[in-house]
């Protein structure tokens, strides 16, 4: 599976949202949920993820329908 920077993706506790940057070469990713209404205010908008976390890319053609 490959992930990169601006990739849509689900994660095995099923939210959905977009890698916004890749760290050590793929070992790590910031991920931006497309949810944020469980959110305080003032929270981070992203957080760490694992590559054990991704269960898979979403294909292009899911990207544009959104």
């Amino acid at each position: 599976m490959e992930v990169k920077t601006f990739s849509v993706v689900r994660l095995k506790d099923g939210s959905e949202g977009t890698i916004v940057d890749v760290w050590k070469s793929g070992v790590a990713y910031e991920f931006e949920p497309d949810d944020h209404s469980d959110l305080d205010e003032g929270a981070p908008l992203t957080h760490a993820i694992s590559r054990n976390d991704i269960e898979e890319v979403l294909p292009f053609s899911l990207q544009q329908q959104e």
